[in-house]
């Protein structure tokens, strides 16, 4: 069989009727290239075409089909009989693959078969071609196939990613299901499986696939933009992206509106600045992830790598539509390129989730480590400390006091007195130095400054110094006594693991709170990437405890300031 002298008409009005065909202008096609009537606006496409049976023989039957899936109603007059097919239609084509029509004729039969194609609102464009039942089934079958192979598969991987989140709680794992299932959505809806397997009877599906593409669109952007951390590196172009979807979000609900009034006339420039505005995102998107290359490159290409045939793909069916190229992508490119884009990030998700993992393994054993080392460096000083303390009550006070018994003894009680009183001194030195007595009364900046000192005289070439901006002398603050050992624990750090030349404690008093900020020009260390020590995971606990903040600024050779501020009660 074949098909000859394609003819079309255009009634721009949709009022003609069967009869009225003869009447007519019609003007001839080119069955390669198809019918293009660019943006309609409620057209009825009136068409001719005369089949042919080559066969001299044996009765012939074939399938003329359209190409196009999305047409709202496509109307066969063959004689006396009509078949119709189509979204806004209740009755399915036998094909998933094709809009479909089975035409018999006998042997070196020729007729005249007539076609009445409608498509409300959108860009029309169609053509006719003959196929056998067999390759029919066969396509079919292939698509049905790939279509329950890719939706079980992508079910497997959001299941997957909701146990991700369910461990790392980090909200691109939710954004990526989202993403995954309005993806899944759009692709039942774009390629007829809605329709021909769960909701014959359904009458909208030419408008819900459109609004479902836009609304796909929006959340792949919002996906990628998240994965890539625009928010957080280029606040200004994500301000944009999200302004451009707000604004489309907009014009679905303005086009929905219009649809419901039937002002299907002022449909076009909204469909045009929703292009346009897509347009502009994946624009912004990609010179995103190309400047991305330098600081996070591992993302950037994972998102060139999965976002550019999705890219390509959409300019091309936006072209198109436009009529600036005369080349539509293949027919089930969009279902291979959707597949192999939630592969692409849920690859990408589990390798992310899987090096985190171990980083994560490798910074609690380098914790547990220094917790062990900062715990074993806490018992020696406890020891010593204790040393210490013994050696001065044996060596010192016994002494002392050996010598006081023998001055009763000889009854020298004046001798004795002056002893007794230098041996209280000590006393209350060695008590002051283990925790001033000032505390009590709330002076903190006194027994700070009592220990400064003892500190510097011990110090060759480090000096240690304090000041105060409005800081009271007195204060009754119940995290007075912390505050002071807090202080201590970190100028030990400094000492220890900085070697500073210079460490500086200042304490500020505002009307609200209260700062400590403690700065040293030591060797500093990266924040993000060795992780909190015990001793500052102590610190930073008793600093939450009275509903305070810890804050560290601190680079490679560049020392470290670090600043505590907790609030007035």
């Amino acid at each position: 069989m074949i098909l000859k002298n394609p003819l079309f008409a255009v009634d721009t009005l949709s009022q003609w009727n069967r009869n009225d065909i003869k009447t007519k202008k019609f003007q001839s096609f080119d069955l390669k290239k198809g019918i293009d009537i660019g943006y309609n606006k409620n057209n009825a496409v009136w068409c001719t075409l005369k089949i042919k049976n080559l066969d001299n023989i044996n009765t012939q039957s074939k399938w003329i089909c359209l190409n196009n899936n999305d047409l709202d109603s496509i109307s066969l007059f063959d004689n006396n009989t009509i078949k119709t097919l189509g979204d806004r239609t209740r009755n399915i084509s036998p094909f998933i693959e094709a809009q479909a029509f089975e035409v018999t004729l006998k042997p070196n039969q020729e007729k005249v078969l007539l076609f009445r194609i409608k498509k409300i609102v959108s860009f029309a464009k169609f053509n006719f071609y003959l196929e056998d039942e067999s390759a029919l089934i066969q396509k079919s079958n292939h698509k049905i196939a790939l279509l329950s192979f890719s939706l079980g598969i992508v079910f497997l991987v959001i299941l997957f990613n909701f146990h991700l989140y369910y461990f790392s709680r980090d909200k691109i794992y939710l954004c990526y299901n989202l993403y995954a299932t309005v993806t899944i959505i759009y692709l039942m809806i774009s390629t007829h499986f809605a329709k021909n397997i769960f909701f014959n009877n359904f009458l909208y599906f030419s408008e819900l696939r459109i609004y479902s593409a836009a609304i796909w669109m929006i959340v792949l952007t919002l996906f990628v933009t998240t994965f890539l951390g625009v928010k957080q590196t280029q606040s200004k172009k994500y301000n944009i992206i999200i302004l451009l979807n707000t604004i489309n979000l907009i014009l679905i609900s303005i086009t929905v509106f219009l649809l419901l009034i039937n002002k299907n006339e002022w449909l076009k420039p909204f469909f045009y600045i929703g292009y346009i505005n897509f347009t502009i995102i994946f624009f912004f998107i990609l010179m995103n992830a190309s400047q991305n290359l330098k600081n996070n490159r591992n993302s950037a290409i994972y998102v060139l790598a999965a976002f550019i045939p999705h890219i390509v793909w959409g300019t091309v069916n936006i072209f198109s539509s436009f009529k600036i190229i005369g080349y539509s992508t293949p027919h089930n490119s969009l279902i291979y390129i959707c597949f192999y884009e939630i592969l692409m990030f849920g690859y990408i998700l589990t390798q992310n989730y899987i090096s985190t993992f171990q980083r994560n393994n490798e910074l609690n054993r380098e914790i547990i480590l220094e917790k062990e080392k900062t715990l074993q460096t806490i018992t020696n000083t406890q020891i010593r400390e204790r040393r210490n303390i013994s050696n001065i009550i044996h060596d010192n006070f016994g002494s002392k006091i050996a010598h006081i018994l023998q001055l009763i003894q000889l009854k020298n009680n004046d001798l004795a007195k002056n002893n007794i009183e230098k041996l209280a001194s000590d006393i209350r030195e060695i008590s002051h130095t283990i925790l001033p007595k000032s505390l009590d009364e709330g002076a903190l900046i006194s027994s700070l400054e009592s220990q400064i000192p003892s500190w510097n005289l011990n110090l060759k070439n480090t000096s240690i110094e304090i000041f105060s901006y409005d800081f009271p002398e007195k204060i009754q603050e119940k995290w007075i006594f912390d505050m002071y050992l807090i202080s201590l624990e970190i100028i030990n750090n400094a000492l220890r693991h900085g070697q500073p030349t210079s460490v500086i404690i200042e304490l500020y008093a505002y009307s609200k709170h209260y700062l400590f900020q403690f700065t040293d020009d030591g060797k500093g260390f990266d924040p993000q990437v060795i992780a909190k020590g015990f001793g500052l995971e102590n610190i930073e606990k008793r600093v939450l405890f009275y509903k305070g903040t810890l804050d560290i600024n601190s680079s490679k050779n560049n020392g470290t300031i670090l600043q505590i501020c907790i609030p007035k009660i």
